[in-house]
C-alpha cells in the first residue's frame, strides 16, 4: 500500500510539474520568449462597430467583454489557415462581427444558456445588412458552436475551418491558455500584455452567481447546456 501511495504521489508530482511548466499564465509566470512577429488586435473596426451598439446593455463589464473579444480575434487570426483567408476574404470580419455578439445574451437577456439568444441578438442587429445569407449562417454557427469540444464539420471545408478557429481561440482565452490548440504561450503572453484581462474571468463567475439568483445548482445546470461534444 505504501509503495502504491509513493508511486501515486510521484506520478502526481510529475504531472503537476508538467502542467505548471506548460501553463505559466495560469500561475503568473513568464516564458521569457520573444513576442515579436505576432499580430495583436487592440482594436478592430467591424468588432467595435457592433460592440458599441450593445455597450449600454453590457454596462460596467463592457471593457472586459471587449478585451475578451479582441484576444479571441487575435488568436483566431493565428489559428486561421491561409487557404481560409483566400477562400473567404472577409473571414476576419465575419469572425469579428460574430464575436461581438457571441456572449452578449448573458447581459442583454440575462440567460445562462445564452448561445441561441445571442445568435438572435446578432440576427436582429444585422437585419438589412450587406451580409449574404451564407455569411450570416457562418456567423450564426460561430456563436452557436463556440463551446463545442470537438471540430464543427457541417459546412464547407473553409467555413468549418473558420468556425473552428474561433471556437479554439475562445477556448484558449476562456481557459487562460490551459486549452490552447497549439497556440504559443508567448502569443498568449503578448495578448494579455497588450489587451488587459480586465477581470473578465471573474466577471463570468459573478454573472453566473447573479443570474442564478440564489439557486446556484440550477444556474450551473443551465449554464452547462452551452457545452456540446
Amino acid at each position: 500500500m505504501l509503495k502504491f501511495l509513493g508511486i501515486f504521489a510521484l506520478l502526481t508530482a510529475i504531472a503537476g510539474g508538467v502542467f505548471y511548466q506548460n501553463n505559466p499564465l495560469l500561475f503568473g509566470q513568464r516564458t521569457g520568449e520573444s513576442h515579436d512577429g505576432y499580430t495583436i488586435y487592440d482594436h478592430y473596426g467591424p468588432l467595435d462597430d457592433e460592440l458599441f451598439s450593445v455597450a449600454g446593455s453590457v454596462g460596467n463589464d463592457f471593457t472586459a467583454y471587449r478585451n475578451h473579444c479582441l484576444r479571441v480575434l487575435t488568436f483566431t487570426n493565428y489559428l486561421l489557415p491561409d487557404f481560409v483567408k483566400e477562400t473567404i476574404p472577409n473571414a476576419m470580419d465575419l469572425a469579428a462581427t460574430a464575436l461581438a455578439y457571441h456572449d452578449v445574451a448573458l447581459w442583454t437577456d440575462k440567460k445562462l444558456n445564452y448561445l441561441e439568444p445571442s445568435k438572435v441578438r446578432m440576427d436582429q442587429a444585422l437585419r438589412g445588412s450587406s451580409f449574404t445569407p451564407q455569411e450570416l449562417k457562418i456567423m450564426e454557427e460561430i456563436i452557436l458552436e463556440h463551446h463545442k469540444v470537438t471540430d464543427f464539420t457541417a459546412l464547407s471545408e473553409a467555413e468549418n475551418a473558420l468556425i473552428n478557429a474561433v471556437r479554439k481561440a475562445d477556448w484558449a482565452d476562456a481557459s487562460f491558455g490551459v486549452i490552447r490548440f497549439g497556440l504559443p504561450v508567448s502569443l498568449l503572453e503578448a495578448a494579455y500584455d497588450e489587451i488587459n484581462e480586465a477581470g473578465f474571468h471573474q466577471i463570468l463567475l459573478d454573472v453566473l452567481v447573479r443570474i442564478s439568483a440564489g439557486n446556484l445548482f440550477q444556474g450551473t445546470t443551465e449554464f452547462l447546456k452551452i457545452f456540446k461534444w
